[in-house]
């Protein structure tokens, strides 16, 4: 059996990794989001995030929710949701939702605080997220 294979296309039109509230910094912590979802990834050999022919699997959709600094505290929340990939809604708009139930929370300090903070919680949901997608690939098969 092949691989399952995660989708990591930031698509500017429907991103993957948003993170709108950490202002400045927002594309240093979606470059984090992604790089981190990606080293949690090759570190199970029944996924990948390498381009295959035929990929069947998912995308991880990630978006900073909340984002909170006082002094050099910094204290953020990831929302997330498992999506269908390729996209596969059998001819309604959108795509399948696997799961929509990921949240997260974290707090760091110094002056990469909302990045740290976002690494952090990306690892924690991505690890969460494996058996989750590994049993709905299984029933779907």
């Amino acid at each position: 059996m092949p691989p399952i294979y995660i989708n990591t296309d930031n698509d500017p039109k429907e991103p993957l990794f948003e993170a709108k509230l950490a202002g400045d910094k927002a594309a240093d912590c979606e470059k984090k989001m992604r790089d981190t979802l990606v080293k949690v990834i090759e570190k199970d050999a029944t996924f990948t995030t390498n381009k295959i022919k035929d990929p069947k699997g998912y995308s991880i959709r990630l978006v900073v929710s909340k984002l909170t600094t006082e002094g050099r505290e910094t204290s953020c929340s990831l929302s997330g949701e498992i999506l269908q990939y390729p996209k596969t809604n059998y001819g309604k708009k959108g795509n399948l939702m696997v799961s929509t139930s990921m949240t997260g929370s974290a707090r760091a300090s110094g002056s990469f605080a909302a990045v740290d903070c976002v690494e952090a919680i990306t690892e924690s949901l991505v690890k969460k997220a494996l058996p989750i997608m590994r049993s709905h690939m299984a029933s779907s098969r």
